[in-house]
């Protein structure tokens, strides 16, 4: 079978990709989840238009199975799949994104919540992977493909066989060395917080098998071990919920999970905001400041969501030094993000949000 290769300038970019986009290694995992996240929203806006397609929101979801004993790492989607040519256009060529492509084509605008924009995210598996596999079947095909690569030196397309529609990207993870453990990413308490950190607001289910120790009936003081599959994500953020139905307890539950500090906050501000940026936000006045507020290692700065899918931990622009002590999240789908979505563009959305956020506390 005939290696392809990347066209010149995607062979650049994906050495660049390995080496300069990305600060870290783990966030191949949450640009994979993004991707599958995508998939699935393309079967859900082609099902409000197309009579013959129905959507059972039972039946999407994203499976991550991690296997030590072959060091790979399966994402698996009930995505809408790609044809062969849909493999060639989007993998073969570095910075094409399906996600784009598509959005343009069904000309959906202000609501369809895009996050695969720039298509170089599915590359970022190579940081970690010494070979991807992609294996995908279409919506509405009975053919399966199986794309190939070992990165720079190019990629194979052949026929295959695939039972149900969707996407399965499979990672053959590069040995140890001495500085970097790629193994950690088949550990389960890995994955499942690298999963709560980055994906948790994901629309889909995120389901992984995880191993429990469980008391064993009618034996005291005896434990078994189970796996079962669980779900690793919350799905539904607390700010994107109507204050209606949110208690005093929720939020302060929320600043528990999050880690925000060990007090009670004195005070929360939930905003929803619509108009020439659409953005959430909850923020908390905490009732002590932070262990580190009066030393140089202090970093102020607001956690920062993009279409449920954590942008920076800590993003400074929103917040006036003199209200560095507050803490709490901002979600904004109308953010112009730069190419690798770990830095913004300083834009007028954010100083727009900054503003708001500052007048309101």
């Amino acid at each position: 079978m005939a290696k392809k290769q990347f066209k010149a300038e995607s062979k650049q970019l994906l050495n660049l990709m390995i080496n300069s986009i990305y600060t870290h290694k783990e966030i191949f995992l949450r640009e994979l989840i993004s991707n599958a996240s995508d998939a699935i929203d393309k079967i859900y806006y082609k099902a409000l238009t197309d009579d013959s397609i129905s959507f059972n929101s039972a039946d999407y979801y994203i499976q991550i199975f991690p296997d030590k004993k072959n060091r790979t790492l399966r994402v698996v989607d009930t995505g809408i799949g790609m044809t062969k040519e849909e493999l060639e256009d989007n993998l073969g060529t570095i910075a094409k994104s399906g996600s784009l492509a598509f959005k343009k084509q069904v000309e959906i605008q202000e609501d369809y919540d895009i996050i695969g924009q720039f298509g170089v995210g599915f590359y970022s598996a190579f940081m970690v992977a010494d070979k991807v596999t992609v294996i995908s079947r279409a919506l509405g095909s009975t053919e399966a493909f199986k794309w190939e690569s070992e990165g720079v030196s190019g990629y194979t397309i052949e026929p295959c066989e695939k039972d149900t529609v969707g996407t399965e990207v499979i990672l053959r993870l590069k040995e140890d060395t001495e500085d970097e453990k790629y193994s950690e990413f088949l550990d389960e308490y890995r994955l499942r917080s690298l999963v709560k950190k980055y994906s948790d607001f994901i629309r889909y289910p995120i389901k992984m098998e995880v191993t429990r120790s469980r008391p064993v009936e009618g034996k005291e003081g005896e434990f078994e071990t189970v796996t079962e599959v669980e779900t690793l994500n919350s799905m539904v953020p607390i700010w994107r919920k109507n204050k209606s139905e949110l208690k005093d307890e929720d939020y302060q539950r929320f600043y528990a999970e999050k880690h925000f500090g060990f007090d009670k906050p004195l005070r929360h501000i939930h905003i929803k905001a619509e108009g020439t940026v659409r953005y959430n936000a909850i923020l908390y006045i905490p009732e002590k400041p932070p262990f580190d507020f009066y030393t140089k290692d202090f970093e102020k700065g607001l956690e920062l969501y993009s279409n449920g899918v954590l942008i920076m931990n800590k993003c400074p622009d929103l917040l006036p030094d003199y209200f560095s002590f507050v803490r709490g999240v901002v979600e904004s789908d109308d953010l112009s993000l730069n190419i690798s979505r770990e830095m913004l563009q300083h834009d007028r959305q954010l100083k727009i949000i900054a503003k708001n956020i500052k007048n309101k506390i």
